[in-house]
This record gives C-alpha cells, structure tokens and sequence, in this order.
C-alpha cells in the first residue's frame, strides 16, 4: 500500500515545538489526534488543528476508541495532546472551556478505551500482537505474526459478529469523515490547505481509511486483514445470518421501541456453542420461505414472538386466526399451550370447540373451523420448514423453538444489540428492575420469572418485602400519572402466589401505597387480624380500579362492578373516582371514560 499521509495537519510543526512527545506511541498520538481533528473539521489557521470543547469530547469518546489502538500506559498522552494544542488557543476563555471539558471526558475516554465492546478487528489485533511481544511499528514483524494465526481469535465473552458489526460501522464513520473532510476543503479551500489530496482520494476513501488505521494500530495491519489475511477479519459477508439479525432486531422494535428493554428469559436454556452454524441454517431457511408462499414473510416475525414468550409453545391454529383477523381473547394471545407426544407428520385443525377455548371465543363452530383450516394448514406448512432445521417443532397444532432453537434466536437478538439476560441475569437483577422488564413479558412467563426470583433470594422475608414493594417503586413520584406501564406492573402482583407469602413479608407491605389492599386481602384470607388504618387509600383505590373489567367484556358489567364499588366506599363514588384518579389517572380514563364518568 502506497503511503498516505493527511497534509496541511501541523504534525511536523507540532512535534518539532513539542519535545515532550517523543517515541513511536507518542508520536502515534498526536498523528492521531492531529488527523481526527482536522478531519472533523477544527479551524486550522495557526498551523494546528484547534480543539473546541465539542470536538474534544468526540474525540475522546467517539473516534479514538473507534480507530486507534494505545496500551494501557500511553493512553494518557492523548488528552495530553490535547491539552498541548488547547494551550496555542490564544483566548484564554475558550482554553479553559476546552480544558474542562478534557478534564470531564478524560474517565470515560479510558474506559472507553479498554471496553470490549468497543473493539474493531485492527483495534483486537493490534492488543493481542503488543501482547505477544510484536513490535507494531515493523510492518514484517506484523505480517508474520498474522501468519501464524489459525483463525480468528474472539474476546472472552464476545461474538464474532460482535466484531464484525463494530469494525463495520467504524469503517462507515472513518469513511464518513474522510468523504466530508474532501469535499468540505474542495467547496472552500482552507487558508492551512486541504488534509486530502486529490491524489489520495483517487486512490479510494477505502484505501485512505486503512492507511490511517495502519497508522494508529500497527503497520500493515488494516493492509494485511483486507488482503491475504481476509479470514481473520470476517465480514458482515462473511456472517449470512446477520440479516436475519437484522430482521429479529427490527420486530424488538416494532414491539418495544427500544433495543435495551429485555426479553424474558427462557425456560429451557441450550449452549451456543453451533451458534453460528445454526444461525446460517435458519437464515437460509428464512430467506427461502420469504419466496414461497402464504406466511412464508412471516417466518422471522415468528421466530421472535416465539422467543418473546419465554420460548413456550404456541398454537398454529390461534397464530393463523391472529394472521386472518380474528378475534382472539387478549388474556390469551400469549398462552402457553399444551405440547402433545410426537404425531404423524400431516396437520390437522383443531376441532371447533378446541378453537373456542384456544381463541377465547365460545360462538364457533364447525363452519368457522373449515373457514381456518387453509390458512392453519398454510401455516403448519411454514414451521413444518423452519422444524426441518431442528430448531423448531411441531407436535400436533402445537409449535416452538427447540432448545437449540432458543439459542440460536438468542444469538441473533444479541448480536444486534437486543437485551435477552438469561435465568442467571434475572436472578441477580435488583426487584425493580425485574418488576420494570416484567410488567413487558406475557403474564405466564412473568409469573415463572417472578417465582425464580423469589427462590434464588431465598424466598423469605425479605426477598418477598422488596418484591411487594417494587410496583410502587418503579413509578415512585408519577403518582402513575404519565405512564400507561403502571397497571401492567400493578398487575404483577396478581401473578404472584400469595398463600406463599411469608406473614412478615404481608405484614410490611400493609402500608404499601400500591400492594397494601392486596397484602390485607391476603392476611385476612389466613384470619388473621389487620388494623385497616395501616392500608393507604391509594392503595385501596387502585385495587378497586385494578379490579373493574377492562379490556373486554359489556360496559354495563364494568359499570355494574363500579357502583357496586363505589356504594361501600366512604364518600361514595365521587370519592372513589376522586381516589382513583389521584393514584393512576391515566388508567382511571381508559376504565372509567367509556361509562361517561369524568375525572376531577
């Protein structure tokens, strides 16, 4: 690779005024820094590249754990650099703003250095070569240290596809600010001159971006990794499946909104050992079906829903329904299904009064049963594809992940960035922050998670105490105004088997603002005695609230049971509306607005 070097940047002037930066890694950064800044654009009319308070903390935070590789002891002279070109700023105002925010960026830049999450494979290498005694700045010592390499080795505890999608979107963002940097010199030429030449980029942005990573991590390292050392450094060509990453990961957001709330974990957990392997086989199959014909799109949407549910199985005929635009009973487009013995290959719709308990439904019959027998059958034909792969099963109208099926999904959650914690994670997890992902999670997975918890902390006193005491502090100081997720915490508590709950443990959460009328019930379903006093109204206003139907079901059944409510509350129900708006507004309109009650 011919040699590039990013002109008009002030390295030869800086280095020559600035003794103090002398040896390879020294001067490794402030090339480095040098070159970043100029590139994002900092005014250059001294001489230098000069850092402004914005441009420093990109720099620190951003860039350099992006593309340079230091060791442990040299990290320090990059904000030295820095603090070096911060004291040319002739102003001393904006010095102090730009040293100030050195000196706040300066722990997460070293952090941010040694975090794994955060490798490259140039950034990986150049690590392990220093480690193994090579010198970086011998391009032949690189290379043959490269050659002695099997395969590509993997961090502890990282993927490689980990790798490959940091070293890609890296590539992206070097490629990026080159590209930015030309064309922003060539429509007004700066007075210190442009950093790319026309020379250089007639080479390709590819070829400039690797030379610059040479330079920051070990000669000939980004050559010899795009070249005859290519296996070493898979790419996102190199990983099929990640497009069936892809596709897992933008269902989490179409559900969730956010690749950082977490999926329950299953209940049967496999090894990811063939992880990739198996990802590929899937991913295949899913690109296959994509193809064919009805439901085959919906591959991948299955996949996910079925690792969303904890991994429990579902019903082909109530997932066709859902397909077809039936109504399905809410309580029950997420329960488990019964998964019988192994059965001939053939499917077979369930009977109508099957359908009827599984949708929720008691009007159908027969007739509506030969309406779903295509699509079901359609269906059974798509998973019966994906059960080819052993990462999936049909037993029956019953289908679900194997558990190899799980770990492959799980893989693939994960290396784009999806929170899919396993049994263990939960376990450890803090009682709000379990009560904030479960309050997401279908009701009977929630409940197993929840039941988990509870025996890995012991499940006495004081596991049960900060259990109860969790829906109240996950929306502490909202009065559950602003959030739609507090009846869905609240309704937690109702998954959880209080006969089981120590007295002690009932006996704190009495004044509870959220579990107190719940922890009373229960006390007094034992007979044992409760002073009432001790039961916050809040309390009993949501439970009441809690207690309404809601979702479905005739209004006049809801406003039935809110008068009936309402005739032994003190005050009567001006002042149970008045209670409930006060704990949860937000849910006392959706119960109440419908049976043309206002809130005060």
């Amino acid at each position: 690779m011919a040699e590039i070097v990013l002109t008009n940047t002030g390295l030869e002037t800086f280095l020559a005024e600035s003794p103090e930066f002398r040896g390879p890694g020294a001067v490794r950064a402030v090339d480095a820094v040098l070159s970043l800044l100029a590139l994002r654009g900092a005014d250059r009319r001294t001489g230098t590249p000069e850092p402004t308070p914005g441009l420093a903390r990109r720099l620190l935070l951003e860039d350099l754990p992006a593309f340079v590789w230091a060791a442990p002891e040299e990290l320090e002279l990059y904000p030295a650099v820095l603090r070096a070109l911060a004291g040319r700023c002739g102003d001393g105002e904006r010095r102090a703003r730009v040293e100030e925010a050195i000196g706040e960026a300066t722990r997460d830049f070293e952090q941010a250095m040694a975090d794994p999450g955060n490798l490259t494979w140039p950034r990986w290498y150049a690590r392990l070569l220093r480690a193994d005694g090579t010198d970086p700045d011998d391009p032949a010592a690189v290379r043959a240290w490269l050659a002695r390499l099997d395969g590509p080795p993997v961090p502890d505890g990282m993927r490689r596809a980990d790798l490959v999608g940091r070293t890609a979107v890296a590539d992206l963002l070097l490629a990026e600010a080159l590209t930015r940097a030309y064309v922003r010199d060539a429509e007004q030429r700066p007075a210190a001159g442009p950093v790319l030449s026309d020379h250089d980029v007639a080479q390709g942005i590819g070829t400039v971006a690797a030379a610059l990573l040479d330079r920051w991590t070990a000669a000939g390292l980004a050559e010899g990794l795009a070249g005859a050392y290519a296996h070493l450094a898979p790419g996102p060509d190199d990983l099929p499946h990640l497009v069936l990453a892809d596709a897992l990961l933008d269902e989490h957001l179409d559900y969730y909104g956010d690749a950082s709330v977490p999926l329950p974990p299953p209940e049967t957990e496999a090894a990811e050992d063939e992880a990739e392997r198996d990802a590929d086989l899937l991913a295949a199959v899913v690109d296959e079906l994509a193809e064919q014909g009805p439901y085959g799109g919906e591959a991948a949407h299955l996949l996910y829903t079925l690792y969303q549910r904890g991994c429990s199985a579902e019903s082909v005929a109530r997932r066709a329904a859902e397909f077809e635009d039936w109504t399905v009973d809410p309580a029950l487009e997420d329960a488990p299904v019964r998964v019988p013995p192994p059965a001939p290959p053939g499917y077979t719709t369930p009977t109508a009064a099957e359908l009827a308990r599984l949708l929720g439904a008691p009007g159908i019959g027969d007739a509506d049963r030969a309406r779903l027998d295509k699509p079901a059958r359609e269906l059974a034909a798509v998973v019966d594809r994906l059960a080819a792969t052993a990462l999936v099963f049909r037993h029956g109208d019953a289908f679900g992940l194997t558990p190899r099926g799980c770990a492959v999904v799980r893989y693939l959650l994960a290396v784009r960035g999806v929170a899919v914690p396993d049994a263990a994670d939960t376990a450890a997890w803090d009682a709000p922050s379990l009560v904030a992902a479960a309050q997401g999670w279908p009701p009977a997975v929630a409940a197993r998670v929840l039941a988990e918890w509870l025996r890995a902390h012991g499940d006495g006193d004081e596991a049960w105490g900060r259990l109860l005491a969790a829906p109240g502090a996950v929306h502490a100081g909202t009065a559950y105004g602003g959030s739609f997720e507090a009846a869905a915490c609240r309704g937690l508590l109702g998954l959880l088997d209080w006969s089981a709950a120590p007295a002690e443990a009932l006996r704190g959460a009495l004044t509870d603002p959220v579990a107190g009328a719940r922890a009373e019930e229960a006390l007094r379903a034992r007979g044992e005695p409760v002073d009432p006093d001790l039961v916050p109204r809040s309390a009993r206003a949501l439970r009441v609230l809690d207690g309404l139907p809601g979702k479905k079901g005739p209004l006049e059944s809801r406003r039935s049971a809110f008068d009936a409510a309402a005739a032994g509350w003190p005050g009567g129900s001006a002042a149970l509306v008045a209670a409930m708006a006060a704990a949860d507004p937000q849910e006392t309109e959706r119960i109440l607005g419908p049976l043309g009650i206002n809130l005060p």
